[in-house]
């Protein structure tokens, strides 16, 4: 699959948020250096009064090297096939740079006034750079996504009266290996917590014995297609994980999936929809109505998008 065209005013609105902090807070660096004095107030307390003190230069060159890496964080962005997880790095970033030039323009600023206490009133702004620079900068980059490539099945011949029915499973090794490591360093936790009784331990146990047993419901499940529609079940569990109705669905198909079109591996939500993601391969690709997507990974999708794409054309529209 190639890389969708970007058009001037997408990649434009992307980077314009960046690059303006990036700009502004090299000009307001040069133009204050000759009056900045050498120490300016560094952390404010609940009260909003200064109590920390030091050189406004360190916070600046981080926020500088911030604005900057947003930019190549977005032109890496704009680059993505998956425009629309790209979209949420554009959002990182937009909310970074600009956000951290403005916290040291106005610190910058107070140094010069005398001022020694920081107005809750400050936060608004921050909070409106970070969203001006977000409501410019994602929209044109989700809206230029491509939609989830699907190739079509072949058509499957089904005798009138007949049940269509497709079974398959899918898992991942990895996914037994890791969720079984987490959940044996939530035990040792839970053990250590014994003995020292902190609080801070017993909540990280916890989570991380939920965590490896959701890793583990999703290490390895069956896929079925019938006149319910597509369904991914875990195979020990029986917890539904993913259900989608025929009454739903707009369109199947199938195609290569890639772990990094959609984040990585697992259970994955993003803009362009849901996907149950094991490995590099086929795919049963379902679109909704609406636009999104679901995706699960399956050794024989074709035969499984065949056999949805018979019952969809029994069901009336």
């Amino acid at each position: 699959m190639t890389t969708a065209r970007t058009s001037t005013g997408t990649r434009l609105a992307a980077v314009a948020p960046s690059t303006v902090a990036l700009c502004a807070l090299a000009v307001t660096g040069a133009a204050t250096a000759p009056q900045l004095p050498s120490r300016v107030a560094t952390h404010f307390g609940a009260d909003g009064r200064a109590d920390a003190f030091g050189s406004p230069w360190p916070f600046f060159w981080i926020a500088l090297a911030v604005c900057a890496a947003s930019m190549l964080a977005t032109v890496l962005a704009l680059r993505s096939r998956d425009r629309r997880s790209g979209a949420l790095l554009v959002l990182v970033a937009s909310l970074l740079g600009p956000v951290l030039a403005t916290a040291w323009i106005v610190t910058g600023a107070l140094a010069l006034t005398g001022a020694d206490r920081f107005s809750p009133w400050w936060t608004l702004l921050f909070l409106a750079v970070g969203g001006a620079a977000a409501a410019v900068s994602v929209p044109p980059v989700w809206r230029s996504a491509p939609p989830v490539p699907v190739r079509s099945a072949p058509s499957l011949a089904v005798a009138p009266g007949a049940r269509v029915a497709w079974r398959s499973h899918v898992g991942s090794t990895w996914f037994i290996v890791t969720g079984v490591a987490v959940i044996v360093l939530g035990v040792v936790t839970a053990v250590w917590t014994a003995a020292t009784s902190s609080g801070s331990a017993v909540v990280t146990g916890a989570v991380l014995l939920v965590a490896g047993l959701a890793v583990l419901v999703l290490a390895r499940v069956e896929v079925t297609v019938d006149r319910r529609g597509l369904r991914v079940t875990s195979t020990g569990t029986r917890i539904p994980i993913m259900r989608v109705p025929l009454e739903r669905i707009e369109s199947c198909g199938w195609g290569e999936v890639s772990p990094g079109e959609w984040g990585g591996w697992g259970y994955r939500i993003s803009g362009r929809g849901i996907a149950y993601v094991t490995r590099s391969g086929p795919g049963i690709v379902v679109r909704l109505r609406g636009g999104s997507a679901r995706v699960v990974t399956v050794a024989d999708a074709e035969r499984g998008a065949a056999a949805l794409g018979a019952l969809l054309a029994e069901t009336p529209a």
